[in-house]
């Protein structure tokens, strides 16, 4: 456990098996009780949840065992759209905001878990460099392929596109390259979006990327 700032307070978190960045959309159908719960208080409220990812599947039974093998940074979610489909089975749709750093978790009686959080700078703003225009390119097609082909739905992507700024081409990135939930993590904990979108550049050099995201 990591000693609170005056700063931090305690959050709903919803552990997933991938990773929100700042600017990114996820769209989640919610059937369990507590989530309902989490989001209908959301909504009511209009307070955000914190999604976290899971970085091992290993069984939780305790409180210690979700910090292990839960993510420490996460971001707060805004929820936007909460549909009903069917009885009891929500489809949801929500925008992240701002990182933050887990300090202390907890289970409530539901199973809810709780987060408390000290929230983390934004992004500064930071126009692209010309070493990254290479990636940033990458990026446009991306986005063309998933708007062309339908793969993500309406509003994949919390509008305006910025394809000219650090922070969000890096967040993009990060949020639809094939990596594993750690190496997502770490780019999420990067304060510095120059530094982001450097790590990026060399793990498309490195695996290949380039081809699979595009084929």
């Amino acid at each position: 456990m990591t000693t609170p700032s005056l700063t931090a307070r305690w959050i709903p978190l919803f552990p997933l098996g991938t990773t929100l960045f700042p600017g990114g959309v996820i769209a989640l159908k919610i059937f369990e009780a507590r989530y309902l719960d989490m989001m209908k208080r959301c909504l009511r409220e209009d307070t955000p949840f914190g999604v976290i990812s899971i970085l091992d599947n290993k069984p939780i039974e305790s409180d210690a065992d979700a910090i292990a093998n839960f993510s420490n940074i996460g971001t707060l979610a805004k929820l936007e759209e909460f549909d009903p489909i069917q009885p009891a089975l929500y489809m949801t749709k929500s925008y992240g905001t701002q990182r933050f750093k887990v300090l202390n978790i907890k289970q409530e009686a539901d199973g809810l878990w709780m987060g408390q959080v000290e929230l983390m700078d934004a992004d500064p703003e930071m126009p692209l460099a010309k070493e990254h225009e290479k990636v940033a390119s990458l990026l446009n097609e991306i986005i063309s392929v998933i708007k062309s082909e339908d793969l993500l739905g309406e509003d994949a992507f919390k509008m305006p596109t910025n394809l000219d700024d650090c922070g969000w081409v890096s967040n993009r990135l990060a949020e639809l390259l094939p990596l594993a939930p750690a190496q997502k993590n770490h780019l999420l904990a990067q304060s510095n979006p120059r530094i982001r979108l450097d790590l990026i550049s060399e793990i498309i050099e490195d695996d290949g990327l380039r081809n699979i995201v595009i084929h």
